[in-house]
């Protein structure tokens, strides 16, 4: 939801290794990453497939998955507004 709030195009489906393998040896795989509801971004820096470790690309400076890093954190921390409901008060 953070990446189509900030304009980027988001398509959901499930990717295979070998769609991933692909992008990467010609060059458009970017960054790869994790969202979980434990709300937070974990990179992927390597995959291993059919026998072979392939390292993937790092996010540098304003990439993706930065840029949706600090809008959670800044939801998250109550820094930012939550569009979206998703911060929920807990008993005191």
């Amino acid at each position: 939801q953070l990446a189509r709030d900030m304009g980027v195009p988001v398509e959901e489906r499930r990717v295979s290794s070998r769609e991933i393998i692909a992008a990467l040896k010609t060059g458009t795989l970017n960054e790869a990453f994790g969202v979980g509801t434990a709300a937070t971004i974990a990179p992927i820096a390597t995959i291993g497939y059919e026998g072979h470790d392939y390292e993937l690309p790092t996010a540098g400076p304003g990439a993706l998955s930065k840029r949706i890093s600090a809008a959670l954190d800044g939801i998250r921390t109550g820094q930012a507004p939550d569009p979206h409901g998703w911060v929920v008060p807990v008993g005191e």
